[in-house]
């Protein structure tokens, strides 16, 4: 795993849960419903993934590099 994959995803994480906090910290003070929160977290974690697959810096394929030359 490269240096720059990696940070994507250290940052990625740290990012998501200070967000998925705060919301629940939120939903605690204003809302304080179980339902709610578990879908605040579903959500959370259903954007973290699709995010990381659509912005993740990829490796090259091998078989690219190959055709190239």
């Amino acid at each position: 795993m490269k240096k720059r994959a990696f940070l994507f995803i250290l940052a990625l994480t740290a990012l998501s849960v200070l967000i998925w906090f705060i919301g629940e910290v939120l939903i605690a003070i204003f809302i304080n419903n179980y339902w709610v929160s578990l879908v605040w977290a579903i959500f959370c974690l259903v954007a973290c993934c699709t995010y990381s697959v659509w912005k993740c810096p990829h490796a090259p394929d091998e078989d690219e590099d190959e055709e190239k030359k």
